[in-house]
């Protein structure tokens, strides 16, 4: 399976739009390569465990999302502020985290969603600073059928060039 198509990337992808409404805000996810321009979030999903048993489909997937902005003109109480600014979109009076993340996902079926921890501010070598989270999520593949499969004839002998698709 390639790296587009994980649920990693697929829930990386779920929570991109989230901070799209922050004005003057970039944002950047795993595959991104080359310099990041201040201020920025990264966000970065990596498989913890499957849950029930070895075969369930269901993963524990940490994702680490950074909110980082240059140390030069901002001072840790101002950026402090900017982070809360930045993350409060997370929060909604509404709805919880894991179905304010689906709305945005298209291959994946998030059960649960949920803040595991917090990173404290830290002045990296760059003259920026970085602060952030962790958010845990419960993930499965979407199960919807895919539509093409529908008009497959699978009575013709020469059967193998569906194997693709299963």
């Amino acid at each position: 399976m390639s790296f587009n198509h994980s649920a990693e990337y697929q829930l990386e992808q779920a929570i991109l739009p989230i901070f799209s409404s922050v004005s003057n805000l970039n944002i950047y996810t795993t595959n991104r390569v080359g310099a990041k321009l201040f201020p920025y979030v990264t966000i970065s999903a990596r498989p913890s465990r499957q849950l029930i048993d070895p075969y369930s489909g269901v993963y524990e997937i940490d994702v680490s999302i950074d909110y980082s902005q240059t140390s030069a003109k901002y001072s840790e109480s101002q950026f402090d502020e900017q982070y809360l600014n930045v993350f409060s979109e997370l929060y909604s009076p509404d709805l919880p985290l894991n179905a304010k993340i689906q709305e945005n996902a298209t291959d994946i079926k998030i059960y649960m969603a949920r803040i595991s921890s917090q990173s404290p501010t830290i002045e990296i070598a760059k003259r920026a600073w970085r602060k952030g989270l962790v958010l845990t999520a419960f993930v499965t593949y979407d199960q919807t059928p895919i539509q093409d499969a529908y008009s497959y004839q699978f009575d013709d002998s020469k059967n193998s060039m569906y194997l693709a698709t299963i």
